[in-house]
């Protein structure tokens, strides 16, 4: 087994992947750190609890390492990951659903059930629009909406672009996500 140099320079994912592929613990480690903020951020659109939440992320990283050998492009690791962790929140909210049907009458009412129904399923197709955007948007949108309060400095910081780019790349970003929901016919009056 193989270990990756430890540089000062920061790696490009595929660089990691491949090394964790080849059974490097500490490029394994690394991808971790890297992607678990955004795998929390998805799993936390979900609303599950917290314990909820943290099995989904481990069963994410579980099942990610044992089909790590089947990721062809590195560069395609956030997308991979974030499609795993989606379809274990799925798995899991459907199988809450079927283990706790609620009493109809406390949901309150039907227009309050057909909003909530509305608002997961609009939240499952939001997440498979961002994943059609162009890779800087995707990354711009992911980091804009991982805290309820992003500032431009930081996170123009953290994705090491310049300020002035953020405004003008999450304006393209969010142009395209509504060109997006219009193609599927989700319009302002279908969420009101």
């Amino acid at each position: 087994m193989q270990t990756m140099e430890r540089l000062d320079t920061p790696l490009e994912t595929a660089d990691l992947v491949s090394a964790a592929q080849q059974g490097d613990a500490w490029a394994w480690e690394r991808l971790v750190e890297e992607f678990s903020p955004m795998l929390k951020a998805r799993i936390r659109r979900f609303r599950l609890s917290h314990e909820d939440a943290q099995d989904v992320l481990q069963t994410t990283w579980m099942l990610a390492w044992q089909n790590l050998g089947s990721v062809e492009d590195g560069q395609r690791m956030a997308g991979w990951l974030a499609t795993i962790a989606f379809r274990e929140c799925l798995k899991l909210t459907k199988r809450t659903r079927e283990i706790c049907t609620p009493d109809l009458d406390s949901l309150g009412s039907t227009d309050d059930v057909d909003r909530e129904l509305a608002r997961i399923w609009l939240a499952g197709t939001l997440a498979e629009l961002v994943e059609e955007l162009p890779a800087a948007q995707r990354v711009l949108f992911r980091a804009l909406t991982e805290t309820s309060e992003p500032h431009y400095v930081d996170v123009a910081r953290r994705l090491g672009r310049p300020v002035g780019s953020i405004g003008p790349t999450r304006a393209r970003c969010f142009a395209k996500l509504r060109g997006l929901l219009q193609a599927r016919e989700i319009t302002r009056d279908f969420l009101d």
